[in-house]
Formats: C-alpha cells, structure tokens, sequence
C-alpha cells in the first residue's frame, strides 16, 4: 500500500474536497474548508524580497508568527517587500499590524515568478500614537502566488511591519 504524504494545507484543501454520503438519505455533504494563515513561515511562505534590512529586525520577522518581532525600514519611502506563497491560495481576509504606515499598497501576482504584479488594495492607514496600527481588510479576488507590499509614505523617517497575516486556503501546488 502506498502513503501520500500531504502538507497541512494540501490536507485541509483534500477534505475540504471529499464527498460524504449518507446512506440513509443519499445526500451528499461537503465539508466546509478551514481558513488558515497562509502568510506564515511555518506554512512554508517566504519574504523573498524586501527593500531595506536590518540584522536585528529582518523582513523575515513579518511571517514569524512571533508578535515580539518586526522589520523596521531604514529611511526613504517607497519601501517594499514581496512574500511568496510557494502555492496558489485565496485569500480572503488581510491583517497588517504596522507603526507610522501612512499609505499602503499591496499587489499580487497569481505567476509562477515574481512579476506581472497587479495592484489590488490601496489603503491610507491611521496614525495611532503609542499603538500598533492593526488594518483588517476583507479581500475580493483573493487568487495570488506572491504579495507585493509597498510602504507609499510613512508619519515618520521610519515604518515597521510587525506580522501580516492572510486568512485562505491553499488552492493548488505551482507546476
């Protein structure tokens, strides 16, 4: 007998697919597929690129799943990072916690590489004192690879990231 060995997503995605019959009746059920943070490292996603870095506060720090950790840009705005998924997925709920974030622009790219990004959300943040800025944006056409995020203007010389996270689903492997 053969195993197949399925990531966590991929075996959320396989039930999530699998038909129940019940006898009785003869109706068929299909299980509701679970949301997961597709965004975190641990769910095999990387920063691939980011515009700036500090040794003490990588870009990698934003899909740890640690809320003690951030990236820090160094100055200079515009200021990006992409983050590959590795997969396809749908997202279909955004959350950015970030401090002095002006303006945001988030582009995705459903390629097999890095490129043809289109831009798909656009946000002016709220400056809050003292706090984490936390923006919650409920997604439409979720379908993406690799997310771009573009600090546009910042409320001061420098911005932080402190996590992104990205409630969907694995969709499919890349080819």
């Amino acid at each position: 007998m053969t195993q197949i060995q399925l990531s966590p997503s991929l075996l959320h995605l396989y039930i999530g697919l699998c038909l129940i019959t019940s006898r009785s009746r003869r109706r068929v059920k299909y299980f509701k597929m679970r949301n997961i943070d597709v965004c975190l490292s641990s769910e095999g996603t990387e920063v691939i690129l980011a515009t700036s870095s500090d040794e003490k506060h990588p870009p990698e720090n934003i899909i740890d799943g640690n809320p003690e950790t951030f990236w820090t840009t160094t100055g200079m705005f515009p200021q990006e990072f992409i983050i590959c998924f590795h997969k396809h997925v749908r997202i279909e709920r955004l959350l950015i916690q970030s401090y002095f974030v002006r303006t945001l622009r988030i582009e995705k790219s459903t390629s097999e590489e890095p490129d043809d990004f289109e831009q798909w959300i656009e946000r002016d943040l709220v400056h809050t004192e003292g706090q984490l800025q936390n923006e919650e944006i409920m997604a439409r056409d979720g379908h993406a690879t690799y997310l771009r995020f573009i600090i546009v203007s910042a409320f001061d010389h420098f911005a932080s990231v402190h996590s992104v996270s990205a409630e969907g689903i694995a969709v499919s492997n890349l080819s």
